[in-house]
């Protein structure tokens, strides 16, 4: 589809999708967009309010999971630690 983005409004980038040659192999990556409001952005990060609540849940549960293998660290070395004690 081909068209004039109308005023007030901006594209979207929301995936990119893979193509390939007929042969199968990797030919490109070609970027899909949607069509949005341009009053859906904000200027501060450039982001809608739902990428912005995208980033804020990966980043939750990036920090569970950094804090779970910190914790996880600790404990072995506190493990090595009584074993080098005993040992």
């Amino acid at each position: 589809m081909k068209r004039f983005l109308a005023e007030g409004e901006a594209l979207q980038q929301v995936a990119v999708m893979g193509l390939r040659a007929p042969d199968g192999t990797v030919a490109e990556n070609v970027p899909l967009y949607r069509i949005i409001q341009s009053k859906e952005i904000k200027p501060e990060s450039g982001l809608t309010a739902g990428e912005e609540a995208a980033c804020e849940d990966i980043g939750r549960g990036l920090a569970d999971i950094y804090r779970q293998y910190k914790r996880a660290e600790r404990k072995a070395k506190a493990g090595a630690n009584m074993r080098a004690q005993n040992g």
